[in-house]
């Protein structure tokens, strides 16, 4: 396809998807993987990322005086009370520099759509929040900076985690576009009532075996759970995961055009199919939620099912069950012995808008975001994983899940590069519901290959 062309219809798309959303229910206020963590004290200062440091009184850089102007979707009016001190973390940067934020509240799932049009609009922000997971529809659309050019002035990457610069690299020219505020790192949590340490699983193999054994040894209780059904977030947990274990890939590298009509999807999917319709330890409401963290999350909090596909983002709500303390974790299960575990790793993410008129003031608030003690405050309150690996010796994170979840990162990789994020997703994620609903009259080979032919007529013929 002509980039002119797929401009004007990522465009298009991305004014139709603000539109759509502007249409949800109260329950879309929250982001559902940005939970907070409950706690209300941030940990002191453990070191630094190698950037500069602000002075600890008000006007201590030589921006202050001057107005950021930031896009974001933490609203500290909102229902979410971690919003809110998130947004007290935002407020500390004034505090040590003196320079002030001016605010733009965005519904989370419309941040990508508004970034592109007000930079195409002439009224980019400053500073922009969003799902670094759309990065590459975000670049495609011009929507953003490389931060390269700032990152080797002022930061050392070997400071931060892999995962920062997974998420942040956009796979068509090997440049930085954003930094994740926090990373989330994704895994097997599972309940000790039914799975001990001993048993918990490491690969497609063992998943099957402990479930059937927990539900041998349990009533009402299932064994496995994952995100399945139509909805895109079906690929991001569970499709694209066990695809990339097994050493395949969704979208071509080089266009984000679908390549998913593949042995490697056929192998996840079928997977996903025989823990539901074979072994029988997966619940039907895997196979059709479109609200993971109320229809799947919420039946493990409660002990319904022992095993879930999940991220560090739920402990918070684990934590506040009546099952708390008695949840362990580790990395997606490999599928076969020595196999590797990658999991999709991603986090809000800063990037500066291709329009912006005060780049080097939104890279000054980036770079105090990296301050490790800052870093520590905004993760105990955000609910993901600090950034800087410092962060990781923090009195705040001895405790031990955390050092489980920061070993995990080394398994994150971020999502295939579509151009066409959701759309791609959801295309490839109705097909593997079909079959996985109906395997004994629906052929999974051709459903891929006639998905992937489907979509990339759509997207991307001339």
């Amino acid at each position: 396809m002509k980039r002119k062309k797929m401009l004007s219809v990522l465009m298009a798309a991305a004014m139709l998807i603000g539109l759509v959303a502007g249409c949800g229910s109260e329950d879309n206020k929250k982001p559902p993987a940005e939970n907070g963590s409950g706690q209300e004290d941030a940990a002191g200062d453990t070191g630094d990322t190698g950037t500069d440091q602000p002075s600890e009184e008000g006007g201590g850089s030589e921006f202050a005086g001057k107005t950021l102007r930031m896009m974001t979707y933490v609203d500290p009016a909102a229902e979410d009370p971690a919003q809110a001190k998130v947004h007290e973390v935002y407020e500390r940067f004034t505090e040590d520099t003196g320079i002030e934020i001016e605010y733009e509240i965005v519904p989370w799932d419309q941040s990508e759509a508004k970034l592109v049009i007000a930079n195409q609009g002439g009224s980019a922000p400053d500073i922009a929040l969003f799902s670094s997971q759309k990065l590459a529809s975000l670049v495609n659309a011009g929507a953003l900076n490389s931060l390269d050019e700032y990152i080797d002035r002022d930061l050392n990457r070997d400071d931060f985690v892999d995962a920062v610069w997974n998420a942040g690299t956009y796979s068509g020219d090997g440049k930085i576009y954003c930094m994740v505020s926090s990373a989330h790192t994704r895994g097997i949590w599972y309940n000790k009532n039914y799975v001990s340490d001993e048993e918990a699983p490491d690969t497609w193999d063992d998943v099957i075996a402990v479930g059937k054994k927990v539900m041998e040894e349990n009533e009402n209780v299932y064994g496995f759970g994952f995100w399945g059904g139509s909805h895109y977030a079906a690929v991001e947990l569970t499709i694209g995961p066990l695809t990339w274990g097994g050493g395949g890939q969704l979208s071509n590298p080089q266009d984000g055009s679908a390549a998913w009509a593949n042995p490697e999807v056929a192998d996840a999917i079928q997977f996903m199919s025989d823990c539901y319709n074979v072994h029988k330890i997966t619940p039907e409401i895997c196979m059709s939620t479109t609200d993971y963290s109320t229809d799947v999350t919420a039946q493990f909090a409660a002990g319904n099912i022992a095993m879930i596909l999940d991220g560090s983002y739920i402990r918070s709500r684990l934590d506040a069950s009546d099952n708390a303390g008695n949840f362990g974790f580790v990395p997606y299960p490999a599928k076969t012995e020595g196999g590797t575990h990658p999991h999709f790793s991603n986090g809000w993410a800063w990037g500066i808008p291709r329009n912006a008129e005060q780049p080097e003031l939104a890279w000054e608030f980036i770079k105090w975001f990296c301050q490790t003690d800052i870093q520590v405050a905004h993760s105990l309150v955000e609910g993901g994983l600090p950034i800087v690996k410092a962060a990781a010796d923090d009195p705040a994170f001895a405790d031990e899940i955390s050092p489980l979840f920061f070993e995990n990162l080394n398994h994150g990789r971020s999502m295939d590069p579509w151009l066409y994020y959701q759309e791609a997703q959801e295309k490839l994620a109705i097909a593997g519901a079909k079959y996985c609903l109906d395997p004994e009259n629906e052929n999974l080979d051709e459903l891929l290959q006639k998905s992937q032919d489907e979509f990339n007529e759509q997207y991307y013929s001339e």
